[in-house]
């Protein structure tokens, strides 16, 4: 392939070299565009944005030094400005609105279409609506065969790092962002910052484009900033295949050397174009990039399967958990939902929450992790009042969360799922750059893997699994986080009886060992017998008893309105 690269010049001659350069320069950028789109699942539309500012940035240091060798050193501060500028609005948006979406998208497209309006008309800087002209070639370097060279080692080295970025964790937390961000959220991860990550890189790889493109053409107008090239982005993208490294690579190129070849043969090229676009993404996901995905295992970043590493301790505090409701309210419009609930986790131990539908023990849960607002009252965690919790910071504060429907990673194996529980509240950036990180293993993931084998097919999807084995994963992610406090939402629903038996055991194996305190919602009045050390009764959103099992069966409150209404 890089011998290939390094002909193409000598065959095709100076114009192509030309071309290729450019097209190469616009697949940097793309490759941004799929580190976002493909990996995390967002949609930045407006990529030219980043591609701009850093071609305006490197256009002026080159009319300023353009002879001067060192002004190759003030290149990659164009791409580094464009990328911090990337960073702080992701970082901005994410904390404005956890979840991604449709409002991600839109948001920078109206930046992008602003910062058009702001080169069109700021002339004494871009030079308006004519852009800035007369900008020097990079000194030594001559003819556009030199050039073509420069574009290519650094596609070369951007597809480098989003191989290995992709193969990293760093890459397995996004994937698993995109299919399943609250999930992503209850292991302590701040999905905010993640995406933020993501989208200042794609920054970077936008802003090495244009840092490049500034030099390669000698003119850098508007429209590098305006909506059109960030469209096209997008198009080269899908079409080439957002998930696979070579895919927007094989778009950008093979759609832009159609495009100078026939856009002014063919009226209508835009709109193939368009129609292509709308095909790949209804009918054609993958691209055609899943063409090249035997050759992806050539990229960086793919290692052999090694011996596991011993994951460093949590950084979760260790000691017991006391967890305090103390009169809370709340509602959804006009319904409320808990009504002046008051209930304590004061020592290790298993807890049952058990009621009627509707009495309010999902919606515990769901306040307790700040899904949930409550109007009145306080909760009290270690005895510091949560004013505004979170998963993500209750979760590296020892909670953990299984949810009554299973929510695991589908479109990740069973070892990417359980390396992302090992990962949290245990890694740092760097580790997330680290492929060792991914060779981390603990004593109780080691423990879940002897209790059930099917944990050690770690190739296997997820979305693979049988609803019990789905439901035993999750448990078991939520296990290996190690936490203090575990909530549970009816984690034996759906399971045969033997299964709910060693679900039981894991439980009570997870109190012994860890020490924790285990909140469970149960239906199952069988189940709660055998495992319940303390139980709570709520209804109607108020607690209407608590203790043993066995003041729990002889309270007549509960016989009227939790097992009479069994009955």
């Amino acid at each position: 392939m890089l011998l290939l690269l390094l002909a193409l010049p000598l065959a095709l001659g100076e114009y192509w070299a030309f071309q290729l350069g450019l097209f190469f320069l616009y697949a940097i950028a793309a490759l941004g565009v799929a580190l976002c789109w493909g990996q995390a699942g967002f949609l930045p539309l407006g990529q030219a944005l980043f591609v701009g500012l850093a071609a305006y940035l490197s256009g002026a240091a080159l009319i300023q030094w353009g002879e001067a060798w060192w002004v190759f050193l003030l290149l990659p501060f164009a791409a580094i400005a464009a990328g911090a500028l990337a960073f702080l609005l992701g970082l901005i948006i994410f904390r404005g609105r956890s979840e991604s979406g449709p409002y991600f998208a839109i948001i920078t497209l109206a930046i992008a279409l602003l910062a058009f309006q702001v080169a069109n008309s700021w002339n004494a800087v871009t030079g308006g609506y004519n852009g800035m002209k007369a900008i020097p070639g990079l000194p030594g370097l001559e003819g556009f065969s030199d050039v073509y060279y420069l574009a290519a080692v650094a596609l070369a080295c951007a597809v480098a790092l989003c191989g290995w970025l992709v193969q990293a964790p760093l890459g397995t937390l996004w994937r698993a962002i995109a299919l399943n961000e609250r999930r992503v959220a209850y292991f302590g991860y701040d999905t905010a910052m993640l995406k933020a990550i993501a989208f200042g890189l794609s920054g970077v790889l936008a802003g090495i484009a244009g840092a490049l493109y500034a030099p390669q053409q000698g003119l850098v107008t508007p429209e590098l900033v305006g909506f059109a090239l960030s469209a096209d982005l997008v198009i080269w993208v899908a079409v080439g295949g957002r998930k696979r490294v070579l895919g927007p690579v094989l778009g950008a190129v093979l759609v832009g050397i159609l495009s100078a070849e026939l856009r002014e043969r063919t009226y209508y090229w835009d709109l193939i174009v368009a129609a292509v676009f709308v095909f790949v993404v209804l009918y054609a996901p993958g691209g055609i990039g899943a063409l090249l995905a035997p050759l992806e295992r050539l990229l960086p970043g793919r290692r052999k399967a090694l011996e596991p590493l011993r994951a460093p301790a949590s950084k979760a505090p260790r000691s017991a958990v006391t967890l305090a409701i103390d009169g809370v309210s709340a509602a959804a419009g006009e319904v409320r939902i808990l009504d002046r609930l008051s209930l304590a986790v004061a020592r290790p131990g298993i807890y049952c929450l058990i009621g009627p539908n509707g009495a309010g023990k999902t919606s515990t849960f769901n306040m307790l992790t700040g899904e949930l607002r409550a109007q009145a009252g306080e909760v009290r965690l270690d005895g510091d009042i949560l004013s505004k919790p979170t998963p993500y910071r209750l979760a590296r504060r020892g909670v953990g969360r299984k949810f009554q429907i299973p929510s695991v990673f589908g479109e990740l194996s069973i070892d990417e799922n359980l390396r992302i529980a090992v990962w949290s509240a245990r890694t740092s950036l760097l580790d997330w750059l680290r492929p060792a990180t991914r060779r981390w293993d603990t004593p109780v993931m080691a423990a879940l893997r002897g209790r059930y084998p099917f944990l050690d097919d770690g190739g296997r999807l997820a979305s693979a699994l049988s609803h019990g084995e789905r439901q035993v994963l999750e448990l078991s992610m939520a296990l290996i986080t190690e936490p203090r406090l575990l909530l549970l939402d009816e984690p034996c629903a759906g399971l045969s009886s033997e299964e709910t038996a060693q679900v039981r055991e894991v439980i009570r194996w997870a109190r012994d060992t860890l020490g924790l305190s285990v909140v469970i919602i149960e239906h199952d009045m069988a189940l709660v017998k055998q495992l319940a050390e303390h139980v709570f009764v709520l209804h109607q959103g108020r607690l209407l008893a608590e203790g043993d099992v066995a003041a729990i069966r002889s309270d007549p409150r509960v016989h009227e309105v939790y097992v009479g209404a069994a009955e």
